[in-house]
Formats: structure tokens, sequence, C-alpha cells
């Protein structure tokens, strides 16, 4: 080999490791040493941006942004959230206090947390921030003088803002970035804290909804996943043929939208899955997933990246939305005018804005097909999810909206039958 092609080859690899590992480096946010992280201490080191006299309730999208390694860039974000959640609600006389409006209402509230996912940050031009506000302004329009709808959006840096086509590079990244955030616990503690809030009052009318997308899935998954599965066993009837006692996580509903994780991470939740126990008619959904099947970031780079990283299952290395022995319904287009009547089984069939939602059969996919099972697994097409960032088009964000507002009604109901129960014992 001549020294002029070993220097050419050595600079094609010095390119090619720079181009694949360049994103590491890009855009990196982690904080200085000594940082605070356990409470917000603007009312000492900068009061005029104090949480607590931000006058109540204030109508702007709460953002909540995350460091690389799964730190709050600033505390006082989550104290923000929290704030606009129990601004009136009683306290001690010791604890201080919360500046209030004037002509504000004591109202229930319906939260609704959104963590993103790849190629989109906390960006105030970020279009996934802007959907997500278009969201939340259509949920106030549907509880407008009924409800507070609280937005807040979780932000990471799932972005390594390269030019067109070469922002793809950052995919394992960015994907090792999630996972770091999801070690982290962090976004744990904002689901629990938001949820401790909440659900605060027996016999409350506060909701509280979380929407992942994408990685935002994966970080979100991990930090629900896990209480889902305990609360669904300290549910459990105790003995075949017996009936759960209404199942509640952190967050009343979680929804996961083209997710990127492993489906060998939901074989834990698809084994509940079973005709031993049955749910009550009245368990609301607990975790729904839609994915699309055009998703071609989950289709094909999600699985060349973990053939990369070693995985060779079939559960490793096909995402959730893609494997089809979890698929538990379909949403497909149906006519405008059709409406769901029966809330009582929106576990079943949820038809809504021209779009329905129905439990997959016996004969078909499935091995076992539970009724009133709370975790759905709901595969879709083109026509409604085009894409991997399709999740925003006008008639899904439409059916979104009137999900959410099917879901409140559910755990209201649910909520109430709790109180019943407990008040009979």
């Amino acid at each position: 080999m001549s020294f002029g092609l070993a220097i050419v080859l050595l600079v094609g690899l010095v390119v090619l490791i720079s181009i694949l590992l360049g994103p590491l480096w890009l855009n990196r946010n982690d904080l200085p040493p000594g940082e605070n992280q356990n409470k917000c201490i603007k009312h000492i080191t900068d009061p005029k941006n104090d949480p607590r006299n931000k006058p109540r309730p204030d109508d702007a999208i709460k953002i909540i942004r995350l460091t690389n390694s799964g730190e709050f860039v600033d505390r006082c974000e989550l104290t923000d959230v929290l704030y606009e959640l129990n601004w009136d609600r009683e306290r001690p006389s010791e604890a201080f206090g919360v500046a209030v409006k004037p002509s504000a209402r004591k109202l229930p509230r319906i939260t609704i947390l959104y963590v993103h996912g790849w190629k989109h940050d906390a960006d105030p031009k970020d279009t996934d921030l802007q959907n997500f506000t278009r969201l939340i302004n259509d949920l106030r329009k549907r509880h407008e003088n009924q409800k507070y709808v609280v937005g807040v959006y979780v932000g990471w840096n799932a972005t390594a803002r390269l030019p067109g086509f070469l922002e793809n590079i950052s995919f394992w990244v960015k994907k090792n970035n999630a996972d770091r955030i999801a070690q982290s616990s962090i976004v744990t503690k904002i689901v629990g804290a938001i949820g401790a809030v909440t659900k605060g009052e027996p016999n409350r009318l506060d909701q509280f909804i979380a929407i992942g997308h994408s990685f935002g899935s994966r970080v979100l998954f991990s930090a629900t996943a896990q209480s889902l599965v305990y609360e669904c066993e300290r549910a459990h009837p105790g003995f075949p043929t017996g009936e759960y006692r209404i199942v509640e996580g952190s967050a009343d509903a979680v929804i996961l939208l083209n997710p990127a994780f492993e489906a060998s991470r939901y074989t834990a939740i698809d084994d509940i899955t079973r005709y031993d126990e049955h749910f009550k008619r009245t368990q609301p959904p607990l975790l729904i997933t839609v994915s699309t099947d055009n998703d071609w970031a989950t289709k094909m780079a999600f699985p060349i990246g973990q053939w990369l990283g070693l995985s060779r299952s079939e559960r490793e290395l096909t995402t959730l939305g893609n494997y089809q022995p979890f698929f538990t319904h379909d949403l497909s287009p149906t006519k405008k005018g059709n409406v769901s009547t029966n809330n009582l089984a929106m576990t079943e069939e949820f038809c809504a804005a021209g779009l329905r939602l129905t439990r997959l059969a016996n004969g078909s996919v499935r091995r076992v097909v539970q009724a009133q099972n709370p975790f759905v697994v709901a595969r879709t097409t083109k026509a409604v999810i085009d894409g991997h960032n399709g999740i925003w088009a006008a008639d899904f964000r439409a059916w979104l909206v009137e999900l959410i507002g099917a879901l409140e009604t559910k755990n209201e109901q649910a909520a109430a039958e709790k109180v019943a129960a407990a008040e009979s014992a």
C-alpha cells in the first residue's frame, strides 16, 4: 500500500468516525458541578423569576428541560408546574403563599404532559412544541369555564442540529441520550410529583394524562411501566377466575405514539393478558400505544441500530409497534358521524372524530384476547398517521382530544366507584 493511499484511508476513517460520533459532542447541555437539584431557590438567587411570584392560574405552556445525563436544567421549572397545580389548595399557615390572580376560580384541572422524541427539543420554534400548544388550545376550548388545562412539555437534547439528511446519523446517539435520562429516574420524579398533586383528594375531578412520542415514549415507558405492573399485581384478586380491583397508575393514562423501544421491554405487561382473571367493566385504559405501519424510523432504522448493538432476538430487534404478536387493537378511519355511545366499554371500542379503535377478535394475531384489559397496543395506517412524525395530523389530533375527554369521564367514574367502595367497607 502506497503512503498516499494510506493517508487517504486514514483521513476517510477520521471523517467517518467524526460523522458517527460527532453528535455526541454537539449541543451538550450538562450542568456545572454544584447546580441545585433538590429545590427551587430563585427566591434567593433570582426573585424576579421566582415561580411563587407568578400570578396563578397561568396559561403558558410549562416547559421542563432535561440535560443529557438526566438532570434538571432549571429545578424551578418543575416547581412552576407544581405551583400551577396546587395554588388553590389549603396549606398550613406556616407554608409560604403563591400569588393568585383576583379573577381566579377554583376549578378541576386536566394536566397533559408530553415527552417529545427524536429531532426535537424545547426551542420555542420547535414544531413539536408548537403542535403540542395547539393540542392544549383545543382541549382548553373543550373545557372552557369547566376545567383548567395545564400543558407540560418535557424537553431534552434529541436533535443534533445537523443539516438535512445528516441529522439521521444522530439516531443512535439520541437513543443513548434517552436511555441515560430514563435511567436517571428524573421523568419518574416528574410524573410522580404531578400524579401526587392531581390525586391528592379522594373524590377528585383532576386528571393527568402523559403522552410520549418516539424516543420520548421510550423515556416515558421506562418511567411508568414498572409502577403499572406493580399496581396490577397489587390489584390482582389472588385466585383464578377472580376480578381485579380498579388499577391506577401515577398518571391516569399513558399514551405512547410511534414508540421507539424494543418489544422485549413490553413482555411483562403483555403477559398480564390471561383468561384466568378478568378486569372490571369500569376499568379505565392505563396504557394506550398507537403505531403506524409506514414509520421508517422504528421499522428500519431501529432494527439496524439494535443489530449493530449486538441484539439478535426478534423482540429485541423489533419495536413494540411493529411486533405483531403484541397487537391488541386496530385504529382505522370510519364515518365522521360515528361516536362511541357505551363509555363503559372504551377498552373494547372507541369511535370519535372519524377514527375507530377496536379490540382484535379471537383468532387474530393475539394468542389470548381479554376483554377490558387496560393495556392497548393499536396498529394503524398511513391514512391515520403518515410516518414517524405524522402524529399531529388534524384528524388524529382531533381524535386525541376526544380520547382524552373520554378518559376523563371513565376515570371520574372509576374514582367515584372507588370512593363508594371505601365508604361501604
